[in-house]
């Protein structure tokens, strides 16, 4: 066992990280895909406070109650779950479980039962450049506390219904340094509490943390940093010699540093840490090999220009499928495109993806082969998710090869208010997919009936310049195969045909607007609407979000069940606009519930219905998910 004087000599000079909170027209996003558990946040959250997990003396001499808060995943009825435990920072002197409890409730959205923790704390901070014997023992203290919490965890394992061997620790500043301290220090440390349990944990999580690097050694768990170049609260350098000391024991360890920026992340490299601290733990908490190992294999994006194949079954052999096509954090610009595996891909694109790091996702029409293949290529590196939705009858679906009947890349950029005309098969119903590129401003496109009155509703939507966004949309052509596109900003305009709806398998309907909150109270977190529509029928629907006050997920789901195995709308930020399609089941009285996690106005569209017999909807079916280790 380490002695107090050793782990004392921990380098730590710690504030508090600052953390931040993670016509209707904008933005074209993630669309129905079932979530990944541990990786998406699915979950409502319930919350457990001021619940005694320990005392201990502080360095004043008083006796102090040790409290945590227990974050889980509402309604959820797994067992054997893992454990994370966060430790706020604030200069060991303030702050406290309720100032940082953000990434608490981020994993319990996840699965994962997790803790916001007190601790004891100095009344002074911690600054100088080398610490007293005081500073010392007040970084001694907090990391002995977080111990505590770990082995309040595994005694209330069964009550918890948790795995004991599956815990990780966490924090930002002072919490990253006391978790880094718990990281190394997996041999154990001074007991009080909660004897005959140990205070060894899978890894740390640190955000502007370090640690004195000859501490570690090869019994000890591993960790993920987050340092800025330019922190000077917490020096880069001593990040840098706590991950090397680590790696040079062989444990797992990975190091992301942030150019120039400080003790406290932007905005854009918190949301891309999120991102990777979310991974890190899926891989080496929530699915390591029991109990936690350092061997656990990481997981890699699909590389550049990769072909995947994914198998949709023996129901799937010979039939046309619609999936949900997701990319996720792709290293670059770029785009995605279902396939028969034997053709070249490049004719056209599924989804397309503007910048690095996005989510983005849109439905797709699969041509699945008589052995129920099909592929799916991205042009960039990128992790790939795709869910199949449901399969059409035959003879429902013509699905012919995807043909380019619009693309304005080659000519004049159509103007904001005009309409383009798209040419199709006379008197049909197209599924196609439409992409709008190089946008000007935040605005919507619309597919109509030449000369109509646009506005009713919206295909795509996009929330700024220079966007590109794709969606999956009906288009009903004219006797003379005409229809056009609207525009409401310009930009340019790409249409492919995916296929036919074959003669009296879709009632192609006038858009019906089936529900529009804006004109009230906008709907808080957690609210249930229920939706009507045409009784025990399956009804293709334009789905948006608008105006929504926090990051979260919109579903679809047969009332009275539990939300959260999957999502229909994803949104990463405030003030977003999100869009998409989504196939939708009502009901024998015509019902279908639609749930929101944030609050958000909510828009619903009835674009028609699928003919009984047409569409065999389906539970969702995951075919690929490049972000788990199969």
């Amino acid at each position: 066992m380490r002695s107090a004087s050793r782990v004392a000599a921990i380098v730590a000079f710690v504030a508090t990280v600052v953390v931040p909170v993670g016509g209707w027209a904008p933005a074209s996003a993630p669309v129905a895909y079932a979530a990944t558990r541990y990786l998406d946040a699915t979950f409502n959250v319930d919350v457990q406070t001021d619940i005694v997990y320990g005392t201990a003396v502080d360095v004043t001499g008083q006796t102090v109650t040790l409290l945590l808060d227990v974050y889980s995943p509402r309604g959820d009825t797994a067992n054997n779950r893992p454990v994370f435990i966060w430790a706020h920072g604030g200069f060991f002197a303030f702050g406290s479980k309720e100032t940082e409890k953000n990434w608490a409730i981020r994993m319990a959205q996840r699965g994962y039962v997790t803790a916001s923790i007190n601790y004891r704390l100095s009344p002074t901070p911690v600054t100088a450049a080398v610490a007293t014997a005081r500073d010392l023992q007040v970084i001694n203290d907090a990391r002995a506390d977080m111990q505590t919490a770990v082995r309040w965890f595994r005694e209330n394992a069964a009550s918890l219904r948790i795995d004991p061997e599956r815990i990780a620790v966490g924090g930002s500043s002072a919490g990253a340094v006391t978790a880094l301290g718990v990281a190394i220090n997996n041999d154990g440390g001074p007991v009080a509490d909660h004897s005959g349990f140990s205070s060894a944990v899978c890894t740390a999580v640190s955000f502007a943390g370090a640690n004195l690097p000859a501490l570690a050694d090869g019994g000890d768990a591993g960790a993920i940093f987050h340092h800025g170049t330019a922190d000077t609260i917490v020096p880069y350098d001593i990040a840098v010699q706590t991950r090397d000391a680590m790696a040079a024991q062989g444990l797992p360890v990975q190091f992301w540093d942030y150019a120039g920026e400080g003790h406290s992340l932007t905005d854009s490299s918190y949301d891309l840490a999120i991102a990777r601290t979310v991974q890190w733990l899926y891989d080496r908490v929530a699915t390591a090999p029991y109990p936690c190992s350092a061997a656990v294999a990481a997981r890699t994006k699909l590389a550049m220009g990769a072909v995947t194949p994914i198998d949709g079954g023996v129901s799937a052999a010979g039939r046309s499928g619609v999936v949900s096509l997701v990319g996720v954090e792709p290293d670059a610009p770029g785009y995605l495109q279902t396939l028969p595996c034997a053709t070249t891909p490049g004719a056209s694109s599924n989804l397309n993806l503007d910048a690095a790091g996005q989510i983005r996702a849109a439905l797709a029409v699969v041509p699945f082969d008589a052995s129920g293949q099909a592929c799916v290529f991205n042009q960039p590196r990128s992790h790939v998710v795709v869910d199949l939705q449901g399969t059409f009858a035959p003879g429902a679906f013509d699905d012919v090869a995807d043909l380019r009947i619009l693309d304005t890349r080659s000519g004049a950029k159509p103007v904001a208010g005009s309409q383009t005309e798209i040419r199709g098969r006379a008197g049909s119903t197209a599924v196609v997919s439409l992409v709008v590129t190089e946008t000007t401003a935040a605005g919507f496109v619309q597919v109509l009936a030449c000369g109509s009155n646009p506005g009713a509703a919206s295909n795509n939507n996009t929330d700024a310049a220079g966007q590109i966004r794709a969606v999956l949309a009906f288009v009903r052509f004219d006797v003379d195969g005409r229809a056009c596109v609207y525009t409401q900003r310009s930009a340019h305009l790409v249409v492919d045909v995916q296929g036919y709806m074959q003669p009296g398998a879709f009632d192609d309907i006038v858009d019906t607007r089936a529900l529009d909150t804006r004109a009230g109270a906008r709907p808080g977190a957690g609210s249930d609407l229920v939706v009507q529509g045409p009784p025990n029928t399956t009804a293709v629907l334009a789905l948006t979000a608008t105006d929504v006050r926090n990051p979260g997920f919109v579903q679809f789901h047969a009332c009275g069940s539990t939300v959260g195995a999957s999502s229909n709308l994803n949104v990463d930020a405030v003030g977003q606009t999100i869009a998409g399609l989504a196939f939708v089941r009502f009901d024998e009285l015509g019902r279908v519930c639609l749930y929101t996690q944030a609050a958000t106005d909510l828009v619903v569209d009835i674009q028609g219905t699928m003919t009984p017999g047409a569409f065999d909807d389906i539970a969702d079916i995951r075919l690929l998910d490049s972000r788990v280790k199969h």
